[in-house]
């Protein structure tokens, strides 16, 4: 009789304990990224886009990221090494000519946050913001650094909606990101 009780309350419990607990933690495993040049965590079960997919999805844009990790258009994790010139000394003016360029173009924009941070001892640039885009909001955040004398950007983007099981990821992935410099 005492097992029969038992196990409704301690189902009942566990149901309430997991209501509020918002959402499963993301396990993040380190990958090597741009030809070994980059150390950064990455969401487990995210998966590098195919060319095919990465063509589709920046059809019209002026430039494409040079890898996308994804899993399933839930949520994305884009690379891009720029042509641009950079060094640690140059990152103070790329966070404020981004955050410059972002607010003109982006007006309506809510902003969570930019700047630089030190990062395993490197300078990285950030933009923390929602914008809209295809009619919906969408959270990213945007960071940079210099990898071999170029300009690396790093873009997390997810839907508005899930910004609150994804930002702590997104600033777990960019605190991670190390060079091989």
């Amino acid at each position: 009789m005492k097992k029969v009780l038992l196990f409704p309350i301690t189902f009942c419990l566990t149901l309430l304990l997991a209501a509020f607990r918002p959402y499963a933690e993301v396990e993040l495993i380190k990958k090597r990224v741009l030809s070994e040049r980059v150390e950064i965590l990455i969401p487990k079960g995210f998966e590098v886009m195919s060319e095919q997919q990465m063509d589709f999805n920046y059809a019209r844009a002026q430039s494409r990221p040079s890898v996308i990790y994804t899993n399933s258009k839930e949520a994305s994790l884009a690379f891009t090494y720029t042509d641009n010139t950079a060094d640690q000394d140059m990152i103070d003016i790329y966070a404020n000519n981004f955050y410059k360029t972002y607010s003109k173009q982006f007006k309506e924009a809510k902003w969570f946050g930019n700047g630089v941070k030190e990062i395993s001892g490197r300078k990285v640039g950030y933009l923390e913001l929602m914008k809209p885009e295809l009619g919906h909001e969408v959270y990213q955040l945007i960071f940079f650094t210099d990898v071999e004398g170029k300009l690396l950007m790093c873009t997390f983007t997810c839907a508005d909606r899930q910004k609150p099981e994804w930002e702590t990821v997104a600033k777990q992935i960019m605190s991670s990101v190390k060079t091989n410099e």
